[in-house]
């Protein structure tokens, strides 16, 4: 291949990684097609299905690695064919299929975008954030990408003199948090929303458990709209080129714990 083919397929980006996951897909079921096609044409040469399979999960694994998507694309990507296989060899009803895409859609909605998977933080991480809030004055709290809501509860209980938000893109994880907590009630409210659509400027104190993809864009949304004196909380994943004011471990620390990365504003 010539540098100028090189140069373009590596600056190729055809949206987010889930388009470039799939784009490999049917780049490599084309290329084997193509491969099984020629070999049978000149030589008489066939494979069999588990040599294709193979070959494609080689191949997908290869083209994932150069264009250098997360690691576990590189698990996801080559088990891809097989599981296609396996599928069709159960035979399942169509309604199964429908079903779990139904389920996966409402409860990951757009992560195929966002590159926020559903990451549940701890009880541990709860009671280190609880104690990172300021204790003198009431506050107003937003957890973005709030899951199941526990966070938000938790921390409502704790703090009953202030106002907590948790926003969910999500539709079934933000209906599971807005059931728990029995609707809008009391100091704790869940909107379904995009956090990129809130207005910062509303809060003191902001928590996110996002992905590395997504904090470079979150701290400069801070910057432009978080108030002077306000607080910027991302557990496990620090913003590239930011140092953090404090980084601290919660409670019963392990090896495995994740850190909280702190910036006072």
């Amino acid at each position: 291949m010539n540098s100028g083919a090189t140069h373009f397929l590596r600056k190729f980006k055809p949206g987010s990684p889930a388009i470039i996951a799939l784009f490999i897909q049917f780049a490599t079921l084309g290329f084997i097609t193509l491969l099984l096609f020629v070999l049978w044409q000149t030589a008489h040469v066939k494979w069999t299905l588990n040599q294709a399979l193979l070959s494609h999960a080689v191949l997908t694994l290869l083209m994932t690695r150069w264009f250098r998507l997360a690691w576990w694309w590189c698990l996801i990507q080559p088990l891809f064919p097989f599981a296609m296989v396996l599928a069709l060899w159960w035979s399942l009803p169509p309604y199964v299929y429908l079903s779990l895409f139904l389920f996966l859609l409402v409860f990951y909605w757009s992560t195929y975008r966002t590159q926020v998977p559903y990451f549940p933080s701890t009880p541990d991480a709860w009671r280190a954030v609880d104690q990172l809030l300021p204790q003198n004055r009431s506050i107003s709290f937003m957890d973005i990408g709030s899951g199941m809501g526990g966070l938000v509860i938790y921390l409502a209980d704790q703090r009953p003199d202030c106002r907590f938000t948790g926003v969910e893109i999500a539709p079934l994880p933000w209906l599971c948090s807005y059931l728990r907590k029995g609707g809008q009630s009391g100091n704790a409210r869940f909107l379904r929303s995009n956090y990129e659509q809130t207005d910062f400027s509303e809060f003191d104190v902001i928590f996110a458990y996002l992905s590395p993809a997504a904090m470079s864009g979150l701290w400069r949304k801070a910057k432009n709209e978080m108030r002077a004196g306000s607080i910027l909380i991302s557990y496990e994943f620090p913003v590239d080129g930011v140092e953090e004011d404090l980084s601290i471990y919660p409670e019963n620390y392990t090896r495995n714990q994740r850190k909280l990365f702190v910036w006072y504003l």
